[in-house]
């Protein structure tokens, strides 16, 4: 009997679970020539150093404070507040002026006449004209009618009335024009005449009799002597130094004891190109008789305004809508924020400060976007002083 052989089964043998060994030789050698080297990127004490504080280079300036001055007082002259350059409204020959400098008007006088006899000319033709048209109208609204009945009566074709109805409707056109065309010419001989169109004074003479004048050219100045203004020719630098809304005393050049208070109603935007000066003029409040028109008269401050200072326009910086300047500690070498109040810029022109600076205070002048609060910083102790011209 043969036998089959099985096979056998072993189960696997359970070892126990590996136990750490200690690295190789040459790691463990690697490792504690490292441990020196890491050691000393350590900081002393377990902490990581502060970095050293970063101090920038500024440019200041020192405050000192200033009062305005119109240089103690300005001259100037008595105008109109309102006047009026009249003038025709055609070109031609002046014939007469009824009017000088000083002549006062009333609203509706004749003030000067041109040569109208070329306008009345043309007056006559365009008459002429309109004659003619309604003559021309009158006939073409019978032959209409005529050929209206014809059409009617079946004597006339439709061709023949559409060509009359035509007719009348181009002469009733025609005298329309004519009719415009007169009262243009009717104007025109009316603008031979230049009348004032307002009561006041004659101030300027611009044309003689003889003459030829353009249409809108100045004749006659004429002025309200009602409302009088005193007019300055002030500085650029005094513009932007001045004092908010200040009260002038306005007296006669000749008799000092003639006064008038009056206060700035406009300064001119742009300054004269020869001159470089802006001009002032000053609302009277009752002006005496004798401020005449074009009367020489001096303006003073009438209280003293309060002072200012002037600094660089680099030297402010804003946020939320407030304006701020850096201030230096000299002692600690750091800077602080300021607010400050200023008048409104006229363009790139320095920053005129009203508020928040006073005598001796420095003030960064170049870099202000790049520093912060507490910052330290370096500056020339041979300060430049900002104030007011």
């Amino acid at each position: 009997m043969t036998r089959i052989a099985r096979p056998t089964t072993r189960l696997p043998t359970l070892r126990p679970p590996t136990m750490w060994r200690p690295p190789a030789k040459p790691l463990l050698v690697a490792l504690l020539a490292l441990a020196p080297a890491l050691a000393a990127c350590q900081p002393q004490g377990g902490h990581h150093a502060d970095a050293a504080p970063v101090i920038r280079p500024v440019r200041t300036v020192t405050v000192e404070p200033v009062t305005f001055r119109m240089g103690g007082s300005a001259t100037g002259t008595i105008e109109a507040r309102a006047d009026a350059d009249l003038g025709f409204r055609i070109a031609g020959k002046l014939v007469e002026r009824k009017v000088d400098v000083g002549s006062l008007v009333k609203a509706g006088d004749v003030l000067a006449r041109l040569d109208d006899q070329d306008q009345r000319n043309a007056l006559r033709t365009a008459e002429a004209n309109l004659a003619s048209a309604k003559a021309d109208q009158v006939q073409a609204r019978n032959e209409e009618s005529r050929k209206r009945e014809l059409l009617a009566n079946g004597n006339a074709p439709q061709a023949q009335y559409d060509a009359a109805l035509l007719a009348m409707r181009t002469a009733d056109a025609k005298v329309v024009a004519t009719q415009a065309a007169l009262q243009s010419a009717r104007d025109r001989v009316g603008y031979t005449e230049l009348r004032a169109d307002r009561d006041g004074v004659v101030t300027t003479i611009g044309a003689e009799p003889g003459q030829v004048v353009e249409a809108g050219q100045m004749v006659v100045r004429v002025a309200q002597p009602e409302e009088r203004e005193a007019v300055f020719n002030v500085a650029e630098t005094g513009i932007r130094a001045a004092p908010k809304d200040p009260v002038i005393d306005v007296s006669l050049a000749g008799a000092p004891d003639i006064v008038a208070v009056g206060r700035v109603r406009e300064i001119s935007p742009q300054a004269d190109p020869v001159t470089r000066t802006h001009t002032v003029r000053i609302a009277l409040d009752n002006p005496p008789d004798a401020l005449r028109l074009g009367a020489t008269v001096v303006g003073r401050l009438k209280q003293p305004p309060a002072p200012v200072v002037e600094l660089p326009g680099t030297a402010l910086f804003e946020e939320a809508g407030r304006s701020f300047v850096w201030l230096v500690d000299p002692k600690a070498q750091t800077v602080r924020r300021q607010p400050v109040a200023i008048r409104p810029r006229d363009g790139d022109g320095p920053v005129i400060v009203t508020e928040g600076l006073t005598r001796g205070d420095v003030v960064v002048t170049a870099g202000v976007h790049s520093l912060s609060e507490g910052q330290r910083v370096r500056f020339n102790q041979k300060i430049e002083t900002a104030a007011a011209p």
